[in-house]
């Protein structure tokens, strides 16, 4: 039987459309124009085949005729599991590239199957921290195409019938993990005296934490804010860049956050960005100049650059150039491609 070229098999095995799966989407669209690159996935994927791990197994079970292996890379401790019994139990030829964006110590099993991978990469220098073995550290990146400054953010909150003239957004599953309470809460003591301003929040309530929902949204019927607090709920991946347009900047009040890319994709539409200091955001926000960073739970700084930048609409205006060009210089989804076809590489190359 002739054998195949190499493929790089990329892992989502989650049940549901997280934010590692967001990231995947946007990755493997450009990969594999560099790569034979198949996606092994729980929901279906655009353009990519959807297959089982039997039909995977036979797709890998070869040594493929221009490489020495297969790359199969993974973001998940499932993930870890299923590509060591591959190559492992299998018997494969393949070796395992590992994506870590935690910013906290991993528990024993995680620390395991980490130590078992060829190569790791961390989405940040604090990431890596946690990690005795990451191999290099690779941004996650935006598509600057796909996530481009609107012509009007008037005419684009036009578009979403929102009815004022500043809307200041947050994006990601409504939760305590997101902050959503901490900018709510901002957003009830701010808005009466901001009348100009209205606050959008964007993302899907799961049964879990619909009581917290609920509980928020009590709060702003009692403050009489429901026209200027509006919950627009999960937004497909198509229209997101179209709600960032509409958005005189975003907050990312998280208590904890991996990497975080809704502030990279905020910055790509020009809006400036106030964040918690968790994930990537101190990497991301220069203060000053396209946003401004808070120690993580203190609602009281988080309220004070609130009001420095509702304050001064002009001010949002004169940061946009500055948002655009830091994503576009530094956190580029072609920037995080390269980084990590890099790696595929040295790894291939370290067995040629």
């Amino acid at each position: 039987m002739s054998l195949t070229p190499a493929q790089v098999i990329v892992t989502d095995l989650h049940r549901r459309m997280t934010g590692v799966s967001a990231t995947i989407r946007n990755l493997v669209h450009h990969q594999r124009r560099e790569f034979n690159l198949k996606v092994w996935s729980s929901l279906p994927i655009d353009g990519f085949e959807h297959f089982t791990a039997f039909k995977l197994y036979k797709l890998i079970k070869q040594r493929p005729s221009d490489k020495p292996f297969h790359i199969f890379h993974v973001r998940r401790n499932i993930e870890m599991q299923w590509a060591l019994f591959f190559k492992h139990v299998l018997r494969c030829p393949i070796r395992i590239v590992f994506t870590s964006a935690a910013i906290r110590r991993h528990s024993a099993w995680p620390r395991w199957l980490i130590s078992k991978m060829d190569r790791v990469i961390a989405t940040s220098d604090k990431a890596a921290s946690f990690l005795v073995n990451a191999s290099t550290v690779v941004h996650h990146g935006v598509d600057i195409q796909k996530f481009t400054a609107a012509t009007s953010r008037e005419d684009a909150l036009q578009r979403l019938d929102l009815p004022f003239k500043y809307a200041i957004g947050q994006f990601g599953r409504v939760r305590p993990e997101k902050g959503v309470d901490y900018f709510v809460e901002a957003m009830i003591k701010l808005l009466p005296k901001y009348p100009d301003f209205g606050a959008v929040l964007v993302g899907k309530v799961t049964d879990r934490f619909k009581k917290f929902s609920d509980d928020l949204q009590a709060k702003v019927k009692a403050a009489k804010l429901e026209d200027r607090i509006i919950w627009l709920g999960e937004v497909s991946f198509d229209h997101i860049p179209t709600v960032y347009n509409a958005m005189s900047f975003v907050v990312a009040p998280s208590r904890y956050e991996g990497f975080g890319l809704t502030p990279l994709e905020a910055m790509a539409t020009g809006a400036p960005v106030i964040a918690a200091n968790t994930g990537a955001y101190a990497a991301m926000i220069e203060p000053g100049a396209n946003g401004y960073i808070f120690p993580v739970d203190d609602t009281n700084m988080f309220q004070q650059h609130l009001e420095t930048l509702m304050g001064n609409p002009e001010s949002i205006r004169l940061m946009a150039n500055d948002c655009q060009r830091r994503v576009k210089e530094q956190f580029s989804i072609q920037q995080e491609v390269k980084g990590i076809s890099e790696v595929y590489h040295q790894l291939w190359d370290s067995e040629g």
